[in-house]
């Protein structure tokens, strides 16, 4: 769907400010450095050489800017941007000096009267110089002015007197891993800003670590790659647990905080000889007191927005192949002053380690795990004070060779037996033979009233993830009808009343259960032991799951009800708790069966707007037979677009087809919903659009083969061969008003792009350029009838080129997704994962103002050719040319 773009302020922000900074004060006034010496030397565009390597941040941290109306306690929704401007660097005659000209870019929100919480940014265009004089330390100053726009939309307030100064070491290292600096202006407060320092890196000594755990996965078989290492540790947060569990401070180890969460923010390496390096951030909040939208909205460039917690941990080491496991070393990191930007690098000594394990089980289910300690003083001793680190979320499609070891299963079933009301069969459908999402669901605490989410971990021998099959065992229904009892396992998360004696008992707390046990297909019941956490260093293994599903078949409210109990006795347990009734929302079923039906329609939409698309050609052609003076008169521009609208589905099928991963989910989503009518309507669609396409090429045939030369054809005709190159002026001149405007075209999707390049125009975060292409091609093919408008207005022909079957009815079929879109943005309650067979975003640009915009340009185009064919081509110049192959009147002399 299209979005609002967050950018477009931005954009019309650089459009206003100068080429060049304007400011009031000099730069020597504004500026006191070595690079800012009054006797600078001048910019000398005609010296040789190759300027020094410049600063390049791709996103930093700034805190500050309140009086620019930033909103307050919002640190990581605080971003920098520095890009120098296109080839604005320029050597002086001091070769460590540089002229730069650059732009500074500040991101974050603003709380706004009318709409809450909004994106803002500031803009600043600067010039200055970046010295390297300094053997430690590059310095860079410059000065400029810069903008945004007020909250109400009618202008945008001019900042001028900006300076921004910064310090990049050179070359970085574990000692000094950050790009830190001010900005400043007249206008308001000092701004401090803080980056993690992205080239010219120094690595240290090699670090030492233990083994790790025996079973870990090899995760890099094709060779050592960054950027899958960085997919792989950097995609959600890290739980932290330390030893001992006692609450005593150790001595000796620098984290001086108890945190409940990590995030690896940062990571770099050289490729040549696996040297990594990677910063670290901690928060002693729960990871749900971080925004899930955090990677979304700021994460572009290289990395990850820079994060700024209450601890950040510096290291750099290597990956260690023969293990797969990562090695480094350590220091920690803390601000020295007011500002959470002023970062400053304090003690080292400490070792970190990180993993991949390939068994799961009950206690530890961690794609990523591993552990912090004193590398000083003995990692197995109690004066270490070992941190042990997992991250077990965002893991679709990254777990493929991880095994299951059901470890409680047995004790599940005695707590099954000595529960009548479990076994009991009953009779109806219930999850099992159809699909695993059967077995999610998300419930309510009856008492506190909370929520929470189930899901399955391990169904049989097939390790499921939400809404994806991720592992090499196949999930299958003759294993859940082999036997009665079903072994599962499964991840509640929900939120209960906090403890009694927490500082915070009237806001509720965030839960993670690890559930095992067995499921009773006859009875549709659940009853799993459970280890549930306590803190960040210990769980409660001693806690009952039961479920009951309601029938599939039954018109049920409620899809499962279930307790969260404890077996531990009461008043003699500490750890006792009050067990938990909790109830199943709707049934999941009904909505998978709903979006099935749904696709099912839309499949049936497609199929057959593709074959009225061949009727319609179909008419064309019987209509071209009729009237032969049409296809002279045809625009080769337009028919050719409209080929290329049937090449393009065929390409994509045949992707699909022979793309052996969407293959097999394809075919197991199919599999799974009984959907044989997608697979009939996929073949049906595929031999409609290869009719379709041949149709249309015999019409491109026809046309062509209408503008060859008389003497070429065999017919001799007086004003044929000026016919025929009137014909080849007009399709020229067709041709050189609407590539230019389609290139144009291209080139603004390129802009808007880059511009906010982890969102497409139209389409679901992450996609690339070339969906936001295909996107726009859907455009141009919507307008398929202007190179015809546009060939009638030059050559003012007043032929009946096309038929109205074939222009009214294609511009029908290309204008009908569009309303189909309205309608289902108001019918249908979109999912996680929406799928679309008909009007998918990937066709064309879809939103609320492109499904306005876009049918009402599709009828003013036919409108316009239908007024043209009647009243000739340039009916609205008011005026009339002289058509190719007519005679013209002349005066007789007079005597």
């Amino acid at each position: 769907m299209a979005r609002p773009h967050s950018h477009l302020p931005l954009l019309l922000l650089c459009l206003l400010l100068p080429l060049r900074a304007v400011t009031a004060a000099s730069y020597s006034s504004l500026c006191h450095s070595p690079a800012a010496a009054k006797d600078v030397p001048a910019p000398n565009h005609s010296l040789g050489g190759t300027p020094p390597a410049l600063p390049w941040t791709s996103i930093g941290h700034f805190s500050g800017g309140g009086d620019l109306h930033f909103a307050p306690g919002r640190s990581y929704a605080r971003a920098f941007s520095f890009h120098p401007r296109g080839r604005s660097s320029s050597a002086t005659a001091d070769p460590a000096v540089t002229h730069l000209s650059a732009t500074l870019i500040l991101e974050g929100s603003r709380l706004t009267r009318r709409y809450g919480d909004r994106p803002h940014s500031v803009s600043f265009d600067l010039d200055g110089y970046y010295s390297t004089a300094t053997a430690t330390a590059a310095e860079l100053c410059m000065v400029g002015s810069g903008s945004y726009a007020r909250e109400d939309g009618s202008g945008v307030v001019v900042l001028s007197d900006v300076v921004l100064r910064l310090t990049v070491p050179r070359p970085s290292n574990l000692s000094a891993p950050f790009v830190t600096g001010r900005l400043g202006g007249v206008d308001f407060n000092p701004i401090t800003l803080v980056a993690y320092a992205e080239d010219d890196y120094a690595y240290g000594e090699a670090a030492s670590c233990p083994p790790p755990p025996p079973g870990a996965r090899r995760v890099l078989r094709a060779g050592f790659s960054c950027s899958r290492l960085r997919a792989l540790l950097g995609r959600s947060s890290y739980s932290v647990g330390y030893r001992p569990p006692s609450g005593r401070a150790v001595s000796g180890f620098p984290l001086r905080l108890r945190h409940g969460s990590m995030y690896i923010n940062q990571v770099r390496c050289a490729a040549a000889d696996g040297a990594v390096r990677a910063y670290m951030v901690f928060y002693t909040d729960q990871p749900s007191a971080f925004p899930s939208n955090h990677t979304a909205r700021w994460g572009r460039g290289r990395g990850r927005a820079f994060l700024v917690g209450d601890e950040a941990l510096v290291a750099d080491g290597f990956w260690d192949s023969s293990r797969s496991r990562l090695c480094l070393r350590a220091c920690r990191v803390a601000s020295s002053g007011q500002s959470s930007a002023d970062l400053a690098v304090r003690e080292c000594g400490i070792g970190a380690s990180f993993w991949f394990p390939a068994v799961w089980s009950i206690r530890d289910r961690s794609v990523v795990a591993g552990m912090i300690w004193n590398a000083s003083g003995n990692i197995d001793g109690d004066a270490a004070a070992v941190i042990s680190v997992s991250r077990t979320g965002g893991y679709a499609y990254q777990v493929a060779g991880i095994k299951y070891n059901y470890t409680r299963v047995e004790e599940a079933k005695k707590h099954y037996v000595s529960m009548p009301a479990l076994s009991k069969e009953r009779k109806g459908r219930f999850p099992g033979n159809s699909s695993f999402r059967d077995f999610a669901f998300g419930f309510s605490l009856k008492k506190p009233g909370l929520t929470g989410y189930a899901s399955p971990v391990t169904i049989g021998s097939a390790l499921v993830e939400g809404d994806g099959l991720v592992a090499d065992a196949a999930f299958a229904a003759e294993e859940v009808n082999k036997h009665r009892l079903l072994n599962v396992s499964y991840t509640l998360r929900y939120y209960a009343p906090a403890a009694h004696g927490n500082s915070s008992a009237n806001s509720p707390q965030r839960r993670r259960i690890s559930a095992e046990g067995v499921y009773d297909t006859r009875a549709g019941s659940l009853c799993m032991v459970a280890c549930q956490a306590i803190n960040v260093s210990s769980s409660d293994c001693e806690v009952l799951v039961t479920v009951r599903f309601a029938p599939m078949d039954a018109e049920a409210r409620e899809r499962a009800v279930g307790t969260i109990s404890s077996l531990r006795k009461q008043g003699d347990d500490p750890l006792f708790f009050e067990a938990m009734e909790f109830v199943g929302d709707g049934m999941y079923v009904e909505r998978l069966a709903e979006s099935v039906s749904r696709m099912d329609m839309e499949s049936i939409m497609l199929v057959t707007s593709m074959a009225l698309s061949c009727v319609f050609t179909g008419l064309q052609l019987r209509h071209v037979k009729k009237h032969p003076e049409a296809l002279p008169a045809m625009s080769v521009t337009a028919l050719v677009v409209l080929a290329l609208g049937y090449v393009i589905p065929l390409v994509l099928n045949l992707e699909d087809t022979y793309s052996s991963d969407r293959r097999s989910r394809r075919q197991y989503f199919v599999k799974l919903t009984g959907g044989g009518l997608l697979e009939l309507n996929a073949l049906v669609l595929r031999a409609s659009t290869v009719l379709a396409l041949v149709l249309q090429l015999r019409l491109l045939q026809l046309a062509l083969s209408s503008r060859r030369p008389a003497d070429q054809a065999g017919i001799k005709h007086e004003g044929s061969s000026s016919s025929s190159d009137a014909d080849a002026d007009a399709e020229r001149s067709t041709l050189w008003v609407c590539l230019p405007l389609y290139a144009l075209g291209a080139v603004v999707v390129w802009i808007v792009h880059t511009s906010d390049s982890h969102r497409g125009l139209s389409a679901p975060t992450g996609q690339g350029l070339v969906d936001d292409l295909a996107a726009y091609a859907g455009l141009v093919l919507d307008g398929f009838l202007l190179p015809q408008v546009v060939r009638n207005a030059l050559s003012d022909c007043r032929v009946s080129a096309l038929s109205p079957w074939f222009y009214a009815g294609v511009a029908a079929i290309r204008a009908a997704p569009h309303a189909y879109d309205a309608f289902r943005r108001r019918s249908y309650v979109p999912s996680l994962r929406p799928s679309f067979a008909y009007a998918g975003p990937r066709d064309d640009l879809f939103g609320v103002g492109w499904d306005v915009a876009v049918p009402c340009g599709v009828a003013l185009l036919a409108a316009l050719l239908f007024l043209q064919q009647r009243l000739g081509g340039a009916f609205l110049c008011g005026s009339k040319r002289r058509r190719a192959g007519e005679y013209e009147m002349v005066s007789k002399p007079s005597s």
